[in-house]
Formats: C-alpha cells, structure tokens, sequence
C-alpha cells in the first residue's frame, strides 16, 4: 500500500510504502509528480519504507515507463528504512542515475526531510 505524507517543499513528494504497490496506486503517485514537474524543473522524493513486497505487475511496467521519460527530472530520493540491505542497495541509484539517492534509518527521518527539502 502507498500513502501521501505531508512535506513542507513543494517540490518534494512524500510517501509510506507498506506492502505491494498497486498499479493505481501507482497511478495516483505520478499523476502528482506530474503535477509538481509543472511547477518545477526538478522533483525530489520522501519515501518511508515500512514494508515493501515489491510491485504489481502492472505499476512495475508503469514504474520503469515513468522513471525512462523522466529520470532527468530527478534531483534527490531520501529513503527512510531500517533495512541494512536496502540502505545499502540505495546507493545503487547513485551510481546508474543522477539521482542523488540517500538512505536513512527511521530515527533520523527528520534529518532525511530536511535534506531531501534544501
């Protein structure tokens, strides 16, 4: 399931990742990036990851669709888990986009939202 979370930047989108992303859930998140890429040159992302059991089919493909057409648009993905291996995998992001990508641990979540927002 993803859920919006309020962040102070306009150019920042916030969310909560807990379990399997749908496809309209999916859906619902680029049409809001969308809507922000029209007011700005660059977007950053805010992810909690409570849980992720990955995507379904349909919002993988829409997923790779997206992030294909707009990888240039990309400035910063702060990523907040507690996962060792996907704090570590994160970083990944860094080296095959422009992106950059930190990961932080859930107690310092309000570091990751002032970083992501400069």
């Amino acid at each position: 399931m993803l859920t919006f979370i309020d962040v102070d930047a306009d150019h920042v989108v916030g969310i909560n990742v807990d379990g399997k992303i749908t496809g309209q859930e999916f859906d619902a998140l680029t049409a809001l990036m969308e809507k922000k890429m029209q007011d700005h040159e660059k977007v950053s992302l805010y992810i909690e990851l409570t849980s992720f059991e990955g995507f379904s089919a349909e919002a993988f493909f829409k997923d790779l669709k997206f992030a294909i057409g707009n990888f240039d648009r990309f400035e910063k993905e702060a990523l907040i888990t507690d996962k060792k291996w996907l704090q570590k995998g994160s970083t990944l992001g860094d080296v095959l986009t422009k992106v950059d990508v930190k990961a932080f641990p859930f107690d310092e979540k309000e570091t990751a939202k002032r970083w992501v927002q400069e």
